[in-house]
């Protein structure tokens, strides 16, 4: 497997950051309604703290603005660092390391951490099989009951 190293440039913001996704990554999915946080999923707050040691690390989530406080005091109460959440219009990057930013943001990153991910690495034939697989489709793009 061919592997692209990404180092973190100067001249490029997104080259500096680590992206986590929240629930069913970093967090147990058992549903966010209320406002409910998971537990941390195993080895999630290690793999965090040992990124955010190397790279500026920001968690981004789908649920409601509303929401982002909570999930930074969830990142500082399991991983000791400091979390913040700061929606500043335009944002676009996150370079500083040391405090985890919280956004529903998807920022420019050097790579992205996320349970529904799928990798694209220049074939999208390979990709469409996966997508196509993880959507329930057979190969001629029909729908595979459930």
């Amino acid at each position: 497997m061919h592997r692209t190293v990404i180092a973190p440039r100067p001249d490029s913001p997104a080259s500096q950051a680590v992206g986590f996704d929240l629930d069913g990554t970093l967090a147990v999915d058992n549903g966010w309604q209320g406002g409910r946080i998971g537990l941390p999923q195993p080895g999630a707050i290690e793999a965090l703290r040992t990124i955010a040691q190397q790279r500026a690390v920001f968690v981004f989530t789908v649920r409601p603005e509303r929401w982002l406080p909570e999930i930074a005091d969830w990142v500082t109460w399991y991983s000791g660092l400091e979390a913040f959440v700061d929606q500043s219009e335009g944002r676009a990057y996150w370079t500083t390391r040391g405090p985890v930013l919280v956004t529903s943001t998807k920022l420019g990153a050097a790579c992205y951490i996320d349970d529904r991910a799928v990798h694209h690495a220049g074939d999208w034939a390979d990709t469409l099989v996966t997508v196509s697989h993880a959507i329930g489709l057979d190969r001629a793009g029909v729908l595979i009951p459930a």
